[in-house]
């Protein structure tokens, strides 16, 4: 039985191209791993206003992620919700490259603030999609 820290492997690195996201199961989680010019990052794969899976078919603006029901969209880095109708961040999970291999460990997220973030700078952080 693998422990709260350790690491889950989810694909080669040649999986998962510079500018895409593919989604993954770690541990039993739905997760989202993108590989963006800084390196990997991997989120939880579930929009935090009606818990349905995130479209990983494209990144906009070089590190967001949309929900396909309403268009919120989510930073890939940070999983800061960018935009209405989701106000929640999503959870962050630590990365790391092994043997060329993207790892995740789920048990140990980076953020997990589940608090409202209805401000007014985020409510005006609107992402209008190109």
């Amino acid at each position: 039985m693998m422990e709260e820290t350790d690491f889950w492997p989810v694909a080669p690195c040649d999986d998962i191209p510079t500018g895409t996201c593919r989604p993954f199961e770690a541990g039993g989680v739905p997760i989202v791993v993108a590989h963006l010019g800084d390196g990997f990052h991997a989120i939880e794969n579930r929009c935090t206003h009606l818990n349905s899976r995130l479209m990983t078919s494209r990144i906009y603006r070089g590190r967001l992620i949309a929900c396909p029901i309403h268009g919120a969209y989510f930073d890939l880095k940070t999983g800061e919700a960018k935009s209405p109708p989701a106000f929640r961040p999503l959870r962050v999970f630590p990365v790391r490259i092994s043997d060329g291999t993207v790892e995740v460990a789920v048990g140990q997220p980076v953020s997990d603030d589940a608090g409202d973030h209805v401000d007014g700078q985020r409510q005006n952080d609107r992402v209008e999609e190109k």
